[in-house]
């Protein structure tokens, strides 16, 4: 028999795929996990217990869907904005916006799209210009809930998981593939307005070249009205925003007067006045309408709104003049606006762009970049476009940390950086979740990135079940958990900066006393327990109220830093067995962790196999206040410690001995069953193998 003690330092790995179990020869072996649940890997190498979330808002409506989105001025002015069914609503430091105290309606008074009213004891949005027309008035006015500001938006319940948006300073673009481009502002703290700005839609590339001569009347300046005159009937009505290419120059039609004649306004000179021949110039029709679609997706990339991806050319990139966001309007020079196709073998629809480095497109079938040139912004003349990878991404926004873009592969389950590496001197996109391929086996269908306090990416499979990945490329971690103790289903998520880190929000559909709900959540580092509720008193308390949103479940109470007890909410309140100051009142769930069997090397070879006895355990916790291995309770109380009082949070070591014999396994189950700090930094097994 062999004897040796086993040393794990770190688990940094994450949990590893079962199809990786006999794969003791690879590093990440040594620092991963059988099972990782419902515990966050730690960049510094432990693993502490899954934050719990806390109950911010029931929806609108809960038998919708609904999506977050963040709106992020700065990190000390953030908002999580809530899109369901045609509305939209705000919410800053864990409350919904309220309109406050409206003006009342005033029908002399001039009022623009977001002034807001009070008329009948209802508030209302101004949807569009008016003066005299009062309320209730469904043209200018859109009613609001008491007490919330509430925007009426074009999306739909269908469409919400297919919105991109891309956002500068406090103007956001939103954008859907049948819908204009919309402009959301941030105007005053409870002025935000919705429209659609673009003044100057591109045109398609290549027009058509009509069999008829073509007269402008005038060569320039730009902005001057023109009359085109042409040699025989090419015009109709449906011309007008159409654009005419001749003699050098850009002429947009704005008015039909006959099939030969039309007005227009001059968008770039011309050379001459001189009659263009037949197939010497081209008309061309504008790129986005009703009928030809609108970009999918957009960026903000060197002084430009840059967007891509219609219906109609799914592969064109469309750029606006530098600095002019609104204005798409085509020309040659630098400060012009531009459109490129992404041209490869197959047609592959721009599904995201992205602002790294440089541009990236990323389409369905691969990834591009798009650059100016050596050490030149893009313009009109000179773009080059060149595929990096052919993997493709899937309907899911990608995500930026720092240089490294995350995008999930078009079957849902892959996710990849995309990356320049100085060694190859070009981009890569490895897949992240190679050793951790279980854990997306239901696809993924939303993501973020939590910054700080620890670099997390969240992701929401499509089953509910909420995953992460702790990823540090300079630190060379990259540890995935799952989250399946979370009782939600969980549909979106989204992160916004705070002033100590990044908070993490959800939606979250639950079954509550029989109905089926969706309510607005978020995780927090100082509760331990789901659909939480926190609350304090100046005096202590044994009844707590307010919480109606988990009406007839079982709830755990941490009361004083202590768990009191298990109960069950009636009539939106819990009546506990100890008298409390602070509570925290919530779904409980467990966290553990499986370690892997370990790999020794004894005098007859590979313990693999063998039967094993593990003699003693020894783990080094931090500020920890409950555990249990393989079912055994660790006790951290201290002679310090008053017995009526919960423990002080341990740091140090605790040991267990005498699990047992075990043949190729020597399973270890290290858990918390309470809603209590949790924090494992390292395991050492000493073991006795027998071959």
């Amino acid at each position: 028999m062999a004897r040796a003690k086993v040393l794990q330092t770190n688990f940094t790995a994450g949990e590893l795929s079962p199809k990786l179990m006999g794969r003791v020869d690879i590093a990440r072996y040594q620092n991963g996990a059988k099972k990782v649940r419902d515990c966050i890997p730690q960049i510094y190498g432990g693993l502490r217990r899954r934050y719990g979330s806390l109950f911010v808002q029931e929806v609108k409506d809960s038998t919708k869907r609904t999506r977050l989105i963040p709106f992020i001025f700065n990190e000390s002015t953030a908002y999580m904005l809530e899109f369901g069914d045609l509305y939209m609503r705000i919410y800053v430091d864990e409350a919904i916006l309220s309109p406050g105290a409206p003006a009342a309606y005033n029908g002399a008074t001039a009022y623009t799209p977001g002034s807001l009213v009070s008329s009948g004891g209802v508030n209302y949005y101004c949807i569009a210009n008016t003066t005299g027309n009062a309320p209730p008035n469904v043209t200018y006015w859109y009613p609001m809930p008491a007490g919330i500001l509430e925007i009426p938006t074009p999306y739909t319940e269908a469409m919400l998981t297919a919105i991109d948006y891309t956002q500068g300073a406090d103007t956001m673009f939103v954008f859907y593939e049948t819908l204009a481009i919309r402009r959301l502002r941030r105007l005053g703290a409870t002025n935000w307005v919705i429209d659609t700005p673009i003044t100057e839609i591109p045109f398609e590339e290549p027009g058509t070249n009509p069999a008829s001569t073509m007269t402008a009347s005038a060569k320039d300046p730009v902005g001057a009205s023109v009359t085109m005159t042409a040699g025989t009937a090419v015009f109709s009505a449906g011309n007008v925003g159409s654009s005419i290419k001749i003699n050098g120059g850009i002429v947009k039609l704005t008015g039909y007067t006959s099939t030969t004649v039309m007005t227009g306004i001059i968008k770039q000179e011309l050379t001459s006045v001189v009659a263009a021949p037949a197939d010497a110039w081209s008309l061309h029709a504008p790129a986005w309408s009703a009928s030809r679609g609108y970009p999918r997706t957009g960026t903000l990339f060197e002084q430009r709104l840059v967007v891509a991806g219609s219906p109609t050319f799914p592969q064109t990139i469309w750029g606006s003049i530098t600095a002019g966001y609104i204005d798409f309007t085509q020309g040659t020079l630098d400060d012009d606006g531009f459109s490129f196709t992404a041209a490869s073998d197959q047609v592959n629809p721009i599904q995201y762009l992205a602002s790294s480095r440089t541009l990236v497109a990323f389409t369905s079938g691969g990834e591009f970049t798009v650059t100016g040139g050596l050490e030149k912004p893009l313009a009109p003349t000179n773009a080059q476009i060149r595929q990096r990878s052919n993997y493709g991404c899937a309907r899911v926004r990608p995500v930026r940390i720092r240089d490294t873009e995350l995008f999930i592969q078009r079957a849902g389950r892959k996710v990849r950086a995309f990356a320049y590496n100085v060694v190859n001197d070009d981009w890569t996109a490895p897949d992240i979740a190679v050793l951790s391929e279980h854990a997306t086996e239901s696809g993924i269908v939303d993501m973020c990135w939590q910054q700080e306090s620890d670099s997390i990416v969240w992701m929401v499979r499509a089953d509910g079940v909420p995953i992460s990945v702790t990823y540090d490329k300079d630190q060379d971690v990259t540890a995935w958990a799952i989250h399946d103790g979370f009782s939600g289903f969980v549909e979106s998520i989204a992160t916004i900066p705070d002033a100590t880190g990044d908070q993490v929000w959800m939606v979250v559909k639950r079954t509550i006393d029989g109905s089926v709900v969706r309510y607005i959540e978020r995780f927090v580092e100082d509760a331990f327990s789901d659909c939480s509720f926190i609350d304090s008193d100046a005096s202590p308390q044994t009844v707590w109220s307010g919480l109606d949103h988990l009406e007839g479940e079982e709830v755990v109470v941490v009361g004083d830093g202590g768990v009191v007890g298990r109960y069950t909410v009636a009539s939106g309140a819990v009546t506990i067995a100890r008298a409390c100051l602070e509570v925290v009142i919530g779904l409980d769930y467990e966290n553990r962790v499986e370690l892997l069997p370990p790999e020794m090397q004894t005098g007859e070879g590979s313990s693999t196999g063998s039967a094993m006895s593990t003699n003693e355990i020894t783990a080094r916790w931090y500020e920890t206040t409950g555990a249990a291995i393989n079912g055994q309770k660790q006790i951290f109380r201290t002679m310090p410690d008053a017995v009526d009082a919960p423990p002080t949070a341990f740091t140090g070591i605790r040991r267990i001995e005498n699990l047992g014999w075990e043949r190729g396994e020597s399973e270890i189950i290290i858990s918390q069953t309470e809603p209590m700090p949790w924090h494992l930094l390292s395991v050492a097994r000493t073991l006795t193998v027998n071959n």
